[in-house]
């Protein structure tokens, strides 16, 4: 039996590779005697009642037979055996991934009779340990969802999580699977399959999401225990397109929205009445009722149809498909012409006070934050020597003389008026631009097509292709005053396809062999700001020819406001690759599977980017200090900044493109194991080996080492002893690490290691009686990590070119001469000693020196994949013929977690504790000191050109002076480092699962959940210094949720209760009711850093409103009170009981059929979704020195009241 055993085995690793987790269900069972002993070599025929196709099987001597790989739909079970009665048991529905047991018992008698059994399938999974929730056909299409979209319904699934807020996201939305629902915690990613093959795009993305209607049903599974399952630690989603049967059928759908018939979202109803309120306060009865005449809401509409068609392939005198040969064709498109939704419409742009050099109402909200200084007055602090001080512009004005950027007046004419300044003054400027018309338009169109071929009994196969285009037109702030700058130009396209082989051996054994390809596009066209030249706006020509033919708009930042400008995009690419094969063979008493499998990821990108320039304004030369000392904000700051042509930072790039590839392996084996009737036990292992990332040409950096001596190291060193500080002595001031590029290194050419997991899986059913089963179950689960998810870093390979505006804060300007009305802009990028302007690509000629003097986040070559473990207890109880409620105890434990680290850390001895300010240390800590990487210092760089070069471009090697606490880091010649994903979180959680489940009967069905969540998080440095991440409560999960979705006819009309016939009949028959609710409690609510003087209990106390959410006392307010960058944390990031609001949705449809014949029909139907317009709100202000603090100001993207009709007319 062993050496069996081990041929099984043998020939499935031999096979072809195998992937993911079977979308295709199976009916099993066991034929009996009348004195229920087993019956040998039966006949078993299980046929689909829809395509006539049959599997013919013969039982084992137990009686066993199993039917595996069967598509969903409708089907009939026929078992016959010498000396017996032929029994058949039809009308049993398969659902997608079902394991559905239909035991046949035998009467004795002549073959040539036959018993027909009824009665209901039973709805109990007595030989699998699963979570989660399949939605059929009916309920993909009836229900009430947003764009014929019915991927929103998986939020109606015990066990899983969502953000808190309702989208109404068409097909194009790839993140909504992803983003918006997750299991508690969110530890990696979910996997998403259609057809049982890869759908995943980059950045864990769903790649197609079918229309209604070409979707069969899918799955959500949050606890599988099957070996088969893997590639991720989220929600499994599993979708099932559509196939063809004997009967044509097709529909014809036509859906259809227009913005004015929905809710007016809740600000902009606000801002509609204030404006009317003022104008006619004012007195200006006309303006009053010409706003009254003028709707809320602009003029907008969506479109969204689709036509299928499926059935036997027919050709007259050709073929003739049915019973073998069947198609399926579906296409769909969404043209839509909205206005964008509410929580993206609210902009903060500089006032008309403010363009004119007018700041002085942001005195009245902060004299201290919003002073605005003059670059030109900087000079030696008299109280701090070696730190520098400005005078303030007198009243806050800025002098017309002192504007002298020379794109002033073109940025300033891309501006809109703001349209929502306060009306108390004592408020910052904020959101003073609602951007009410600002277009949200996009085009979307599908197409998929499948074919199934039954050739025989021995081979089945299908194909299946599709193809997806999206272009949206979003984002567009500046529609009034320069359409088309700021639109996202969002493209994203999708190409699929699949083939598939099933080969009966026998009737105990089954190869599946399938090889799918799937390629994802995405990017950003920006059109409109491509056809501008740097030149246009009033910048040097010479930027023009740097551009060449990949020109865009120059972008300015500015801190605290809306930027200007898009950067000249590229698209990514990215491919998945997939081979499987999955054998199964039953013997005895186990069910055996096992299988092999690959992935293989390519991503291509890169390339192009900031190619005209990009400027960045902040508060660095209008702050009182050179140092933060004196707290300052960034509104005004920024803005007087640009009007003064007095950039932070100027940068422009020559960038590589890039070709990755990672491939990931898989094999498995399980057996099912029937112990007894009553008990199934299932055993299984997983392995996956996943290779690191390698770039073709090994055009990027892998790791970091930081023990390596560099160039500068001696030279350094020397520089500082001859000038040390007192907190650190010469012998221990140390200078070492560096990065590595592909090739080097311990790494290879591999951006991560490699690593092989294995995944145990254990779980049992156990029948405690006909209508109860108990389930248990244990995985072990992994992540991830693959070229789709990560691009690589190229710098060297793609270099940025800054330039250094002043060594001394702007007591001598390097570039520009601002005291003399020359603007750094006149000239961003002037001829260096070497006669060049620009940085260019070195490849990896820097070596370890690529990032000296600059800030490095990487992968580390040693991280490993987040590792979780589930266990589930649950009971499952049968009610009738119809209804099962489960209740289950699930619960989950995540380590190796990845967490940003902060590597270049201030060590802790150097911070201040307490509840007071101390401004002592943190001037000590922000005080300037001699630099010992000035680069005179390095006299022996000067024959390196191009290293030497590189670092004459960054401040950091060319100023004189330096911050002390820069040299208290243990990488003082770096400004920044982290590690990007070090596997230091960890994440648990436990959850009581509860839910309801009646199959459609007599006119209604309803599935609900409830979900009560205890869940904690590592996942956090609260202070950059500490070993390892603190715990937390999570947010990405919720300890209550609670949902219901239902279908419920009326008992009016032909084949109903009442009005059978008769006029009224026909009114009032065929009308349905489709309703889903979601109610979840609220995320907790993030904080900074501060000082709190009262008790934290008594945060959440106090009557919630929107101008105070949470008990605002007791905080300090003050921003010469509140902490210093160098404060230890004190106040917790999340506070208990503090959290936002909750959601309460419900969604509602009315629908009413019209049929013409039996397969003919018409469906009308009304969508309102959010019917009780419940408007979700973002989280309150939680800074305390904001004017906003405690307030909500802004809305999530749930909608407000949303209402669709549609057409569907069906065949």
């Amino acid at each position: 039996m062993y050496r069996r055993y081990l041929v099984f085995v043998g020939a499935a690793v031999l096979a072809l590779p195998l992937f993911g987790q079977e979308t295709r269900g199976m009916i099993f069972g066991r034929v009996v005697d009348p004195s229920g002993s087993p019956v040998v070599n039966a006949g078993v025929t299980v046929r689909n009642t829809g395509t006539n196709i049959a599997t013919r099987l013969q039982t084992n001597p137990t009686g066993y037979y199993e039917a595996n790989l069967l598509l969903t739909g409708a089907y009939e079970v026929t078992a016959e055996a010498a000396g017996f009665k032929k029994s058949l048991r039809s009308g049993i529905p398969l659902s997608i991934g079902a394991r559905l047991q239909v035991d046949l018992q035998l009467e004795i008698g002549a073959v040539t009779d036959s018993v027909t059994v009824s009665g209901e399938v039973p709805l109990l999974e007595t030989n699998t340990v699963s979570s989660g929730r399949v939605i059929d056909v009916r309920n993909v299409a009836e229900l009430p969802v947003a764009r014929s979209n019915p991927m929103s319904l998986a939020a109606f699934t015990p066990g899983v999580q969502t953000r808190g807020d309702y989208r109404t996201n068409g097909h194009h939305a790839a993140n909504i699977l992803g983003a918006v629902i997750y299991l508690p915690n969110n530890v990696g990613g979910n996997e998403f399959l259609i057809d049982g093959v890869p759908n995943t795009g980059r950045n864990r993305r769903v790649a197609t999401m079918p229309h209604t209607d070409a979707l069969q049903e899918f799955k959500i599974e949050t606890s599988g225990f099957e070996a088969s399952i893997g590639h991720g630690t989220g929600v499994s989603f599993s979708m099932m397109t559509k196939a063809g049967t004997n009967q044509y059928h097709g529909a014809a759908t036509w859906q259809h929205m227009q913005q004015r018939w929905n809710a007016v979202p809740f600000f902009l109803k606000q801002t509609y009445f204030r404006n009317i309120a003022q104008a006619a306060g004012a007195g200006d009865n006309a303006r009053a009722d010409a706003l009254r005449s003028q709707h809320p809401l602009r003029s907008g509409r969506s479109n969204n149809y689709s036509g299928s068609i499926g059935g036997p392939v027919s050709i007259p005198k050709l073929i003739d498909g049915r019973n073998k040969l069947f198609f399926f064709f579906n296409f769909n498109g969404t043209n839509e012409r909205l206005t964008e939704s509410t929580n993206n419409i609210n902009n903060t742009i500089p006032t008309l006070a403010n363009r004119n050099g007018d700041f002085s109402q942001l005195l009245q909200v902060d004299p201290t934050r919003y002073q605005i200084y003059d670059p030109l007055t900087v000079r030696p602090d008299p109280a701090r020597p070696n730190n520098f001080i400005r005078t303030p512009f007198s009243g806050n004005m800025l002098p017309r003389a002192r504007i002298i950027n020379p794109a002033y007046g073109k940025y300033t004419g891309f501006l809109p008026t703001p349209n929502n300044d306060p009306t108390n003054l004592t408020r910052e400027p904020l959101l003073n631009y609602i951007a009410t018309a600002m277009p949200w338009w996009f085009d979307y169109y599908a197409l998929t097509n499948r074919i199934d071929y039954h050739q025989s009994e021995k081979h089945r196969f299908f194909v299946r292709w599709g193809w997806n285009s999206f272009l949206e037109d979003r984002s567009d702030w500046t529609y009034e005053s320069a359409r088309g700058l700021q639109r996202s130009d969002l493209l994203r396209a999708n190409v699929s396809g699949t083939a598939d082989w099933i080969y009966t051996m026998n009737s105990s054994t089954f190869l599946d062999v399938a090889f799918s390809v799937n390629q994802y596009k995405d990017g950003n066209k920006h059109a409109f700001p491509k056809t501008f030249k740097p030149s246009d706006v009033g910048l040097p020509a010479y930027l023009d020819q740097q551009a060449g033919d990949r020109t865009h708009i120059p972008v300015m930042n500015f801190a605290g406001y809306q930027a200007l400008g898009r950067n000249y995009t590229t698209f990514n690419r990215g491919r998945t690759l997939a081979l499987k094969s999955d054998l199964s063979h039953v013997r005895q008493r186990h069910s055996l599977t096992a299988g092999f499998g690959t992935r293989q990821f390519f991503h291509t990108g890169g390339g192009a980017g900031n190619t005209a320039g990009t400027f960045s304004f902040t508060n660095d030369f209008t702050r009182r200090n050179d140092d933060l000392l004196t707290p300052t904000g960034n509104l005004g700051h920024s803005w007087a900044a640009f009007m003064m042509g007095l950039p932070s930072t100027m940068a422009i790039d020559t960038a590589d493109d890039f070709a990755t590839t990672s491939p990931v392996y898989s094999a498995y084996v399980q057996d099912n194991f029937r112990v007894t009737p009553k008990l199934t036990l299932t055993l299984g292992l997983r392995m996956e080996y996943e290779s690191g990332m390698t770039e073709r040409y090994n055009r990027m950096l892998t790791n970091f080492d930081s023990g390596l001596k560099l160039p500068i190291s001696d030279g350094a060193k020397a520089a500082y002893a001859r000038s040390p500080i007192p907190e650190l002595s010469a012998a221990n001031f140390n200078v070492a690490g560096g990065s590595l590029y592909a090739g080097q290194g311990p790494g290879g050419r591999k951006y991560w290691q490699s690593e092989t997991m294995w995944m145990p899986r254990i779980a049992a059913a156990y029948q405690l009686s006909k209508r109860t089963v108990v389930r248990a179950g244990y995985g072990m689960f992994y992540d991830t990590l693959n070229a789709l998810r990560v691009g690589p870093n190229q710098f060297g390979f793609s270099r940025t070119t800054s330039t250094n505006l002043t060594n001394d804060f702007g007591v001598n300007w390097l570039v520009g001469d601002p005291a003399r009305g020359v603007s750094p802009l006149i000239n961003p990028f002037p001829v260096r000693g070497d006669g060049t302007r620009y940085d260019t690509p070195v490849r990896d000629a820097l070596g370890l020196m690529a990032f000296a003097g600059r800030g490095y986040n990487y992968y580390d070559y040693n991280v490993k994949r987040a590792r979780q473990q589930r266990w589930r207890v649950g009971v499952q109880q049968q009610f009738g013929a119809k209804t099962v409620v489960e209740a289950a105890y699930a619960a989950g434990y995540s380590d190796r977690v990845p967490v940003a680290q902060p590597l270049n850390f201030l060590p802790g001895q150097y911070w201040s504790g307490g509840q007071q300010r101390d401004n002592a240390a943190a001037s000590n800590l922000d005080s300037n000191v001699t630099n010992p990487f000035r680069l005179t210092n390095f006299p022996e760089l000067q024959s390196n050109a191009g290293l030497n070069q590189n670092l004459s471009a960054l401040g950091f090697f060319t100023g004189g002076i330096i911050r002390k606490n820069q040299l208290l880091r243990p990488f003082p010649h770096m400004t920044g480092l982290s590690s990007a994903e070090a596997n230091l979180g960890d994440a648990i959680n436990h959850s009581l699962e509860f839910s309801v489940t009646r199959r459609f009967a007599n006119s209604f069905t309803i599935n609900s959940g409830y979900t009560w969540l205890s869940a904690e998080e590592s996942d956090i440095f609260l202070n950059e210094y500490d070993p390892l991440p603190a715990s937390r409560k999570t947010i990405e999960g919720t300890p209550h949720r609670f949902f219901v979705s239902s279908l419920l006819e009326m008992p009016f009309g032909r084949g109903r209760r009442w009005l059978k016939s008769g006029p009224l009949s026909y009114v009032l028959g065929g009308v349905q009711f489709g309703v889903t609710y979601e109610y979840q409690t609220g995320r907790l609510l993030d904080f900074p850093n501060l000082f709190y003087y009262g008790n934290l209990a008594d945060i959440g106390t106090g009557t919630r409103t929107f101008e105070r959410w949470f008990n605002t006392d007791n905080f300090e307010r003050v921003a010469a009170r509140t902490p210093t960058a160098y404060h230890q944390r004190i106040f917790p990031t999340r506070v208990d009981g503090v959290r936002g609001q909750s959601m309460n949705e419900w969604n509602l449809n009315a629908m009413k059929t019209i049929p013409f014949s039996e397969s003919v029909r018409l469906e009308l139907r009304l969508d309102a979704i959010n019917a009780f317009n419940r408007t979700i709100f973002t989280p309150p202000d939680t800074n305390p020195l904001s004017s906003n603090f405690g307030r909500i100001t802004g809305m999530t993207e749930t909608p407000n009241r949303y209402i669709q009709i549609q057409a569907r007319f069906q065949f």
